[in-house]
């Protein structure tokens, strides 16, 4: 009910009552992470979650900022606040505060020649847009860069932004559902999954700089590409490039023409088991069909989620010996190995 006087400081990081290890959030909070479309932050404030920890994202002259979503006069949410003048407004008492986090003003003053407290300031983050999604870091002191996303981030093709969802499941559950194939035939039957069932081959999962990549063919059914080529079934190659922790490029290659597809996805992990997905597609004819690929994109979405959000356990075994494996896991195994070795977490004290 109460917090000590003794106590100086906002607690903040990592939050009371976090759903992560204390280990494994200090780590994560040193990455950066998706928190918001940047379409959709513009003349409003809006509200966000990351790593337990509430944010409020908003859109100034001066750019997009990132802050605690906490007045720092009572506590109030400021995401459910306005912008007003350029400025963030706090819902309760008014108070202003710019692209920074300084506060401006304060209403309730009786003079303008009175001087704000400094306490009185944002607890503010870093903050970057790239590929259209607004991404931030709590820690201040990057540990790893943002994906690098072939295609995505080439100004003269458009990108596509899939609706973002929220899924009752844990952020490298999502990853490894994203690059594994052998569950193709048998979840995404209705979507391009082929009708017959193939063994895997085997593949070589190589070490990047900064992440994981493979590449494997596969016959799909059906003809998903405007690529003019008349066939009911088609041959691709998917290449996989995983940035560490949960960003994954897709590129999608038909083997008979030269059409190329690039589907970025990005997790939020909000909290330990609650992860918001970002994705964002785009090809080489420059200007993807939209109507065709949100819908196909969360129709397949949505014939996995129900069982991501069903894995037991929640988290990731990063023990091997937890889960049994088989070949089709090599990109998986990889990855979890990746994650308790290079980056210790899992490796609770």
């Amino acid at each position: 009910m109460f917090i000590s006087a003794e106590t100086y400081e906002v607690p903040l990081l990592p939050p009371e009552g976090s759903t992560f290890d204390s280990c494994d959030w200090s780590v994560l909070s040193k990455f950066w992470h998706p928190v918001a479309f940047s379409a959709d932050v513009q003349k409003e404030p809006v509200s966000a979650r990351l790593l337990d920890i509430d944010l409020v994202v908003y859109r100034t002259v001066s750019g997009i900022s990132v802050a605690l979503d906490q007045c720092p006069h009572r506590g109030t949410r400021l995401s459910n606040g306005k912008l007003l003048s350029d400025e963030l407004v706090c819902p309760m008492h008014g108070l202003r505060f710019d692209g920074q986090g300084s506060c401006t003003m304060v209403p309730s003053n009786p003079s303008n020649e009175l001087s704000i407290s400094p306490q009185l300031r944002l607890i503010t983050f870093m903050v970057e847009e790239r590929y259209g999604i607004v991404w931030t870091n709590l820690s201040g002191e990057p540990l790893w860069p943002l994906p690098e996303w072939e295609g995505i981030k080439n100004d003269s093709l458009k990108n596509v932004y899939i609706p973002s969802d929220t899924w009752n499941a844990s952020a490298p559950r999502h990853v490894e559902n994203f690059n594994d194939i052998a569950h193709f035939p048998w979840v995404h039957s209705q979507t391009f999954g082929a009708e017959n069932v193939e063994p895997v081959p085997l593949y070589n999962v190589d070490e990047t700089e900064f992440g994981l990549s493979f590449e494997i063919p596969y016959l799909e059914g059906g003809n998903r590409f405007p690529d003019e080529v008349k066939s009911e079934d088609r041959q691709v190659t998917y290449r996989y490039e995983l940035t560490f922790p949960f960003s994954t490029l897709l590129i999608i290659s038909p083997d008979d023409s030269d059409y190329v597809q690039y589907f970025g996805d990005t997790v939020c992990p909000v909290s330990a088991c609650e992860t918001k997905i970002f994705q964002v597609v785009t090809d080489t004819t420059g200007s993807p069909d939209e109507e065709f690929l949100v819908p196909e994109s969360v129709a397949i979405n949505n014939e996995d989620k129900d069982l991501v959000q069903g894995q037991r356990p929640q988290g990731l075994p990063l023990n091997l010996q937890l889960e049994g494996n088989i070949p089709a896991d090599r990109m998986s195994i990889k990855y979890r190995r990746a994650l308790s070795e290079k980056f210790k977490l899992g490796c609770h004290p």
